[in-house]
C-alpha cells in the first residue's frame, strides 16, 4: 500500500452523504495524511474537520461530481498547493495522531479513573 500511496499525486475519499457518516473517521484520510498526500475530500462531518484543520485537502460536498471534478483539475494544475497540503497533512497527524501517544494518554485516563474510583 504504501508505494500505491507514494505513486499518487491526491488521494481521494469519499462516502455517501448519511448522518451515520459524518461522525465516522476513515482511516484511509488518516492514511492519505500520513503519507504526505493531499486529499480530495467528499465526506462531510468530524473527519471534513479534520482535513480542513489541517489544511491537508480539498472538501467537495458528497455527490457532488462536478465539484469533485474541479477540484482534481485544480490540484493538478497546482503542484506547489498539492506538495503544501502534503506537508501540512503529514505533520498533522505527526502532532494529533500519533498513536503511541494517543495510548499512553488512554493509559494515564484510565489511571487517573482508578485512582478515583
Amino acid at each position: 500500500m504504501r508505494s500505491f500511496l507514494a505513486s499518487a499525486d491526491a488521494c481521494v475519499a469519499v462516502l455517501q452523504n448519511i448522518p451515520m457518516f459524518r461522525m465516522t473517521y476513515p482511516n484511509k484520510v488518516f492514511d492519505y495524511m500520513a503519507a504526505g498526500r493531499p486529499i480530495l475530500l467528499a465526506i462531510d462531518g468530524v473527519i471534513r474537520e479534520v482535513v480542513e484543520t489541517a489544511g491537508a485537502g480539498i472538501y467537495t460536498a458528497p455527490g457532488d461530481a462536478k465539484a469533485l471534478a474541479e477540484a482534481v483539475r485544480f490540484l493538478a494544475s497546482h503542484q506547489q498547493e498539492r506538495e503544501q497540503m502534503s506537508r501540512r497533512g503529514r505533520l498533522f497527524v505527526e502532532q494529533h495522531f500519533n498513536r503511541s501517544r494517543q495510548s499512553q494518554q488512554f493509559v494515564d485516563l484510565l489511571q487517573r479513573l482508578a485512582a478515583h474510583g
